[in-house]
């Protein structure tokens, strides 16, 4: 049995739809075509890499050395699409008037009004050897108020790498001429460049082999 919906309720599910849909404030975020984005060998980053937009929650503030608790307090609210042939990355989505987003990728339930914004870039979450990752932010993105009430027709707000200011050091990898924790074996003036969480086996092996060679000489006895 078909279910009919009198025209009375269809024409009010239509308005409530239309006025979640109108409080809505869409979010474009990306980088550039042809951006030099970069990993830590300062290779182009391929698609092998996950691009995400999102929030840190309870006041949580992410620094290189409490880097490990960084997924536990992650909150994503969208992922960026990543074309490896042109070199860019592109999102979009909705914040919706009750402050969640409008992305399949977004966590589920979390209320991103207000809250400061970043892009992380990784190939893994593990902290090991082979992982690399970037995160960074510009002062501007801050995610916009969330009203809840109807029809509030605001434009869209558009977030780029090149709202990046020199003075905009990453948490971690490179941005420009500046950087921020991690390790990087091929530095350079890249957009964004991720580095590796934990310095590779051979680099160790170099530092340990300088260190000794260095007591040796001190102590020639």
């Amino acid at each position: 049995m078909k279910l009919r919906l009198p025209v009375s309720g269809l024409a009010s599910a239509l308005m409530i739809f239309g006025a979640m849909h109108a409080n809505a404030v869409t979010i474009n975020w990306g980088s550039g075509v042809l951006d030099s984005l970069a990993t830590t060998d300062g290779k182009a980053l391929d698609s092998t890499y996950e691009i995400q937009l999102g929030v840190f929650i309870d006041d949580f503030v992410p620094t290189a050395e409490n880097m490990s608790e960084w997924a536990a307090n992650w909150r994503t609210f969208d992922q960026a699409s990543f074309d490896a042939e042109l070199g860019y990355f592109t999102g979009t989505a909705e914040l919706k008037a009750d402050g969640t987003s409008s992305s399949a990728a977004a966590s589920v339930g979390m209320n991103f009004s207000d809250l400061e914004a970043y892009v992380w870039v990784f190939n893994d979450l593990a902290i090991e050897g082979a992982t690399q990752w970037f995160l960074g932010r510009s002062d501007s993105w801050v995610m916009p108020t969330a009203t809840g009430v109807c029809c509030d027709s605001r434009p869209p707000t558009q977030w780029s790498t090149g709202d990046l200011a020199p003075g905009d050091t990453p948490v971690f990898g490179g941005q420009g001429a500046a950087a921020g924790g991690g390790y990087v074996y091929s530095p350079g003036n890249h957009v964004l460049q991720t580095y590796n969480v934990v310095p590779e086996p051979s680099v160790l092996l170099l530092s340990s082999l300088g260190f000794l060679m260095l007591m040796r000489r001190r102590n020639p006895g």
